[in-house]
């Protein structure tokens, strides 16, 4: 298809009769490409952005002195005023922290018109004092960007739309229906018709299915603005699909907080509940009816153009009010059964049972809360959307490690410059091949180059290989096989890239684009000739050296070394909100999210720091850290149920923080400072052994580590705190669960057990190595 404008005589301009340049089309297109035409519009306009920055330089630099070097003894010419441009420009770039897209274009098309800029022999041609040329060199490459994009997206249309919508409301409900699923296993786990250790791992791996599905859907989620730009009903679908998405994150949490009360022997506890297993199975079935039954949830998220939104809101309402009743009435007998069975205070054998009734009533609660907000149509706020759309492509402070990152990818790409003015004669190839390898993976590095080497190597090799022995130019034989070589040789780059994983991906990728630009050369340009061939690779090869050298020799931080950081970040973010909590204050939502993100980014780089080469050093705890990062997870769920259990509503939805003022001066109490002390102290011990096991790089018990004692008279006296509390918080059958003082401070008791119990664990697989 690139190729077609090419072969019409003069109804095109210099971009599409140029071959060189119809090349980068098809360069360009792969970069651009992906598997939707969300993502595939916002690649595009990210890679224009790019460009039209470099194209914006470009003429600046030509109206200061028009023509450059070439016609230095006309204007006067300033070599020094060229590089200081060039660094300026090259500089913003990188320190302004823009997309991949965005960075890739701007960089390779920077180092390409610049370098031509500077160079006296040049014979390219661009646009001077602002007038612009649509032959000119930046002119004829913003056309074959344009070209490349507009092709990409018109690709996703093929053979019909892919649009994100559509894969979002298909995700969504796919979401649903397993969030459904998991929590049937939790019920089932309580009921104890399997073997609960079994079980209990089924519903933990169940749930770390759909979190990672949670996550793809969110990101998803976020690209669909490119395609509608939130106008319309596009728009509304959106934004109830984020809605939905919240919602499920909350039952998420609630199912982690049932799966941990569930999880207990019910002869050691009370055994109140046993009675309401019936209610609770009931319960369930209510919820999942609601979810993705007939006149669904589901069905009114994904169905965002739906005309009658306010029958349908008004059904899902009423089905939720029906729920919250329902869960009402399971509290209130449980309350009238544990008080029958002589526990009319708190008691420590009925805080998991406590814990889990308070779940089920959360459960009704945020189904009731999301049911609300449908019936509030509020208008979508463009503006801050657009905003938000914005610092995905520009944002200079939102990465970890960006002045890294901007050291880094500065220093190679104005060495390669450097040197291809003064080695290689004003050849921009380094520098290009540095913009397109360059990269904000966190991984292994060597790793990472290594494949950059593969790709880039075998895209410019074997298409000079398939010229040197497939007679490619012979009429109209010679044409056919080169078609199926393109069509053959692309496809299997191209399914590489699309469809393994992110480990090899972009080796795929890179083959491809090299590849493409490679193929597309006229016949008299296809005999073979080995010293360009060489030339072309070596450069290639000696920029990702380059790039790979100050890869490894900057302070960029390992992964090993990066898991370290994400777990003192982790668990520092965990004890200030728990610090938060004692001290009478919200423990806060933008806290939590920052501890799961680090506990998530860790997860990842454990992943990475395993593949390191390790040379001498040890192998990587890779089961330790995924463990101490699990309980990480395990204690931002625990702290988002503490959080829920500090406000009560009152029939509000919003809630109201006053857990505090509920505890009141039994918070000065001796007995009350001990189990703090208990706790931060152990957090903080437990800190300091993760510190030291990562430092060691050895999950093995050394010294420091078996001087460990745990002190077993925390739970104990966590045990004298219930009874100390029972004294006077006593159980009322028409309280409401959500704000009855007596369950949320139970709740809250419980979830400080927990993460005793969290802390524990850490250490105990810290000892077992």
């Amino acid at each position: 298809i690139t190729l077609v404008p090419g072969l019409i005589a003069d109804g095109f301009p210099r971009a599409y009769k140029d071959t060189s340049l119809i090349a980068m089309v098809g360069f360009w297109f792969v970069l651009t490409f992906w598997k939707d035409v969300g993502s595939t519009a916002r690649n595009a306009a990210q890679a224009l952005m790019g460009t039209l920055y470099a194209v914006g330089n470009s003429m600046i630099m030509n109206a200061v002195y028009p023509g450059g070097a070439k016609l230095a003894h006309i204007n006067g010419y300033d070599s020094t005023i060229a590089w200081a441009d060039l660094a300026v420009a090259v500089f913003l770039l990188m320190f302004l922290n823009v997309s991949d897209k965005f960075r890739t274009f701007g960089l390779f098309y920077i180092a390409m018109f610049m370098m031509h800029y500077m160079n006296p022999y040049s014979v390219a041609r661009f646009s001077r004092n602002f007038q612009v040329d649509i032959n000119g060199t930046g002119m004829s490459y913003l056309i074959v960007c344009a070209s490349g994009c507009f092709l990409a997206i018109i690709c996703t249309f093929l053979p019909y739309p892919r649009f994100l919508s559509t894969q979002c409301s298909r995700e969504a409900t796919d979401v649903a229906k397993a969030v459904c699923g998991l929590m049937a296993q939790v019920v089932e786990l309580y009921a104890g018709t399997q073997s609960s250790s079994a079980l209990h791992q089924k519903c933990q791996k169940a749930a770390d299915r759909i979190n990672e599905k949670i996550g793809m859907l969110e990101e998803k989620i976020g690209t669909m603005w490119w395609e509608g730009f939130d106008i319309g009903s596009q728009g509304q679908r959106r934004h109830l699909l984020q809605r939905f998405l919240a919602l499920v994150k909350q039952l998420m949490d609630i199912i982690h907080g049932l799966e941990h009360a569930a999880n207990v022997d019910d002869e050691a506890a009370g055994g109140v509940l046993k009675d309401l297993a019936g209610d609770i199975d009931e319960l369930i079935r209510a919820q999942t009816s609601i979810m993705i039954g007939p006149g669904s949830l589901c069905e009114y998220v994904t169905e965002g153009d739906s005309a009658d939104h306010s029958a349908h809101a008004k059904e899902v309402l009423r089905k939720s009010d029906e729920l919250a009743r329902d869960a009402k009435t399971i509290s209130q007998d449980y309350t009238r059964l544990r008080i029958e069975g002589g526990h009319k205070t708190m008691s420590v054998l009925l805080l998991e049972e406590d814990f889990l009734i308070y779940n089920l009533s959360a459960l009704a609660q945020v189904m009731r809360e999301f049911a609300i907000t449908l019936m509030q149509q509020d208008e979508i706020d463009y503006q801050a959307v657009a905003w938000a759309r914005f610092l995905d492509t520009v944002d200079p402070f939102s990465q970890r490690g960006n002045v890294n990152f901007v050291f880094r990818g500065y220093m190679a790409y104005m060495l390669a410059f450097i040197a291809g003015v003064y080695i290689y004669g004003y050849d921009f190839t380094l520098a290009a091949t540095i913009a397109l390898i360059l990269s904000r993976f966190t991984g292994s590095a060597l790793e990472r180059n290594l494949g950059r080497m593969q790709g880039v190597v075998l895209g410019l090799v074997l298409p000079a290989i398939a010229f040197y022995h497939i007679p490619t130019c012979s009429g109209g034989f010679g044409t056919a096989l080169f078609i199926c070589i393109i069509i053959i040789f692309e496809g299997t780059c191209l399914y590489i890239y699309y469809s393994a994983s992110a480990r090899f991906a972009f080796i795929g990728m890179l083959t491809a684009a090299f590849a493409a630009q490679a193929f597309f050369q006229p016949c008299d340009s296809r005999a073979p000739s080995a010293s360009l061939a060489f030339t072309k690779v070596t450069m290639t090869v000696t920029a990702i050296l380059l790039m790979a050298t100050i890869d490894l020799s900057v302070t960029q931080e390992r992964p090993s070394q990066a898991v370290h950081s994400y777990q003192k970040e982790a668990f520092t973010l965990l004890r200030r909100g728990l610090r938060r909590f004692y001290a009478g204050s919200d423990i806060g939502q933008n806290l939590l999210r920052d501890a799961q993100s680090a506990a998530d980014k860790g997860i990842f780089m454990a992943s990475q720091a395993n593949n390191e080469p390790r040379f001498w050093r040890t192998a990587f705890p890779l089961r330790l850290v995924d463990r101490v990062f699990d309980e990480a997870s395990d204690m931002c769920a625990d702290l988002r149920i503490l959080n829920r259990a500090s406000h009560s509503y009152n029939g509000s939805h919003k809630g109201t923080h006053d857990l505090d003022k509920l505890l009141g001066p039994r918070k000065e109490s001796e007995l009350w400072q001990q189990c703090t002390d208990d706790l931060f102290r152990q957090f903080d011990r437990v800190i300091s052994l993760l510190i030291k096991c990562v430092e060691h790089e050895s999950s093995a018990p050394n010294e420091a580590l078996l001087k460990y004692e745990h002190n077993l008279q925390a739970n104990d006296r966590l045990e004298e705190l219930v009874e100390h509390m029972s004294g006077y918080l006593e159980y009322d059958t028409e309280a409401d669960v959500l704000d009855d003082d007596r369950t949320r401070v139970g709740v809250a008791l419980f979830i400080l057990n927990s993460i005793h119990n969290r802390l524990d664990y850490i250490v105990e697989a810290i000892l077992r190595g």
